[in-house]
């Protein structure tokens, strides 16, 4: 199970996402979003040896490849209409996490088509809430996700969207992703983490899973 914390803009957030055991971290390169960072800011970020996930929407390959380099980025992670094989080509399907909204899909079978067909551009899936962007705070129906942990996908799968320290357990319990990323549920105010809640996230995880149908 992976843990991403999404969204950071200070060292001393990267330092306590590090101190407890996370896997990933998470830049946003979005203009618009209040969590914008620069890729020389993120450079300066010491972060010990954990993936440095770049969250790009609207650059094209080109543009990501270079910030990518500039902000020394393992990750990129696609929130926007990027052509997969450009990027695939560009950056390598293996550094590539290609987000989906499963509210944009007429169901299951829908969203795992379109996840299958994406499986040779990337390495990773993100599922997130709403229908673009993300970092709204809002949740995914998880019981609707329950499939995903029997079906036969080709890349393992973070979930995202509004999880916080209370609902860290339902989730997994729900639909049994392979990582969860954490942005919004534990800030007090958009790029300021609360260490407390990254940690009480990391506790949450911890805990056994019932098993499914149990």
């Amino acid at each position: 199970m992976r843990v991403k914390f999404c969204g950071l803009t200070r060292q001393e957030d990267v330092d306590r996402a590090v101190a407890l055991g996370a896997d990933m971290l998470g830049f946003i390169f979005h203009a618009r979003s209040p969590r914008a960072v620069q890729p020389e800011q993120v450079a300066r970020l010491r972060s010990g040896g954990l993936a440095r996930v770049g969250v790009f929407v609207e650059q094209d390959s080109e543009a990501i490849a270079d910030i990518m380099r500039r902000a020394r980025l393992d990750y990129a992670q696609l929130h926007g209409a990027q052509d997969d094989d450009a990027c695939a080509r560009r950056i390598g399907a293996e550094r590539i996490i290609r987000v989906f909204w499963p509210q944009r899909h007429a169901g299951l079978d829908d969203l795992l088509r379109a996840m299958r067909a994406a499986a040779p551009a990337c390495a990773w899936y993100l599922l997130d809430a709403g229908l673009q962007g993300g970092g709204s705070g809002k949740t995914l129906n998880w019981q609707d996700l329950a499939a995903l942990s029997r079906a036969d996908l080709p890349r393992p799968w973070l979930l995202a969207g509004g999880l916080d320290p209370t609902g860290v357990a339902q989730a997994l319990t729900c639909c049994r992703p392979d990582g969860l990323d954490i942005n919004s549920g534990v800030e007090d105010a958009p790029g300021i983490k609360n260490h407390e809640k990254m940690a009480a996230v990391l506790r949450a995880m911890r805990q056994p899973v019932p098993p499914l149908g149990g």
